[in-house]
């Protein structure tokens, strides 16, 4: 069973795989340090997880929670346990923790000219395909251009910036300059 463990309170021994697999698997200029991110887990802003599979560590979640809205920061399976169900399980298991709250997915927007345009479109069909649905919604995060996605498909840019806000502060919003598309 997939099960999210936080690693500052409750499995402590899965901290290294979460940081080695946060810093390989996303790109520098998405990143968010790690300082930061638990400064925010210390204020209640954010959980940052391990994915298992009984005790076998499989991947990482990481959320900003305020709130009715949970928005995944970051969500990434190890490299070996990929092609094996357990990102599809990963995000079952979130549809039904965060039940009760607005849950936001970012994605990379379609884009036919991208490097990895084919790993954006596959991505977004298993998302899709997993009960997540388009809001319509574009913007531009961390200069990257991001499609958001909810289990109902109902967002507005106004409350995405607004939960940004609550969560990383005027400052860091200001750095991110989120803007819609």
């Amino acid at each position: 069973m997939i099960r999210f463990w936080n690693i500052t309170t409750e499995k402590k021994e899965y901290r290294e795989q979460v940081i080695r697999l946060y810093e390989e698997a996303f790109p520098k200029e998405e990143k968010k340090p790690m300082e930061f991110m638990e400064q925010l887990e210390k204020e209640g802003k954010m959980e940052i997880t391990a994915i298992a599979d009984g005790d076998v560590f499989v991947g990482l979640a990481i959320f900003m929670v305020s709130g009715g809205t949970a928005l995944v920061d970051y969500l990434a399976i190890a490299p070996e346990k990929r092609c094996g169900g357990y990102g599809g399980r990963a995000v079952q298991a979130m549809l039904r923790q965060y039940g009760d709250k607005k849950l936001i997915f970012e994605i990379e927007k379609e884009d036919d000219q991208a490097p990895n345009a084919v790993d954006r479109r596959r991505r977004k069909a298993f998302y899709l395909k997993n009960g997540l649905k388009e809001t319509g919604l574009f913007a531009n995060v961390y200069h990257t251009d991001f499609e958001l996605l909810t289990p109902d498909g109902e967002l507005t840019y106004e409350a995405y910036v607004a939960f940004l806000r609550e969560i990383l502060g005027e400052d860091m919003v200001k750095r991110l300059d989120p803007k819609p598309l």
